[in-house]
């Protein structure tokens, strides 16, 4: 069942053509709490439609060096409606995978949720999700659309590491960094969970706050 998805989602791809544009009256987005990993700054600028998935790659070191595993209890996903790119559906499925900065590996949690304009959307696990020290957040947009919509959410400049975390890819195979200009952007994706480390007596959040 697997192989027919991709293969449908292969055919569908070509199909599709990345576009981007700016937000109307950028506002922020929120910036979550110590429990929320995120890599936008917190305030939208950019959307992309025509994108057959958009991922984001998460390495818990960047927020906790001492990180060896992740338990997520929620996902968090910001879309917008722009009247150039309207709609074909407001369903997307969203999903957890394994996998580093070369690409996703190994699905971990696949829904499909209901996008909302300019308003996040949280998909919450019955059962914590374990993603180990790297995973990608990913939103599929074959499965529904036929135009890659809904138009993902992204902020103006590149996030505190310095590092590309953001990327987009037609085909599975090749992902792209997102960089409408000069600064690689990151999309407006969040996890919230527990952080597992080596440091059992300290509190991740507050370590957090040191690093970024």
């Amino acid at each position: 069942m697997k192989k027919v998805l991709i293969v449908l989602a292969l055919v569908a791809a070509f199909a599709f053509a990345a576009d981007s544009n700016l937000v109307s009256n950028p506002v922020a987005g929120g910036t979550g709490s110590d429990d929320v990993l995120q890599y936008d700054d917190g305030t939208a600028h950019w959307l992309y439609s025509g994108v057959s998935y958009f991922g984001t790659w998460f390495d818990l070191t960047d927020f906790l060096p001492s990180a060896t595993d992740f338990d997520c209890n929620s996902t968090e996903w910001w879309y917008y409606h722009h009247s150039a790119h309207p709609w074909d559906t407001d369903q997307i499925v969203v999903e957890l995978w394994t996998g580093d900065v070369a690409m996703p590996v190994s699905v971990l949690a696949s829904d499909t949720i209901t996008a909302l304009h300019y308003a996040p959307v949280t998909k919450t696990y019955s059962t914590p999700v374990t993603t180990g020290d790297n995973f990608w957040m990913i939103g599929n947009t074959t499965i529904f659309s036929a135009s890659g919509i809904p138009s993902q959410l992204y902020d103006e400049f590149d996030n505190f590491t310095g590092i590309v975390h953001s990327f987009q890819s037609q085909d599975w195979i090749l992902w792209d960094p997102v960089i409408p200009v000069s600064d690689a952007i990151d999309a407006l994706c969040r996890a919230e969970g527990t952080i597992t480390s080596a440091l059992d007596n300290e509190s991740w959040g507050a370590i957090k706050g040191l690093y970024r």
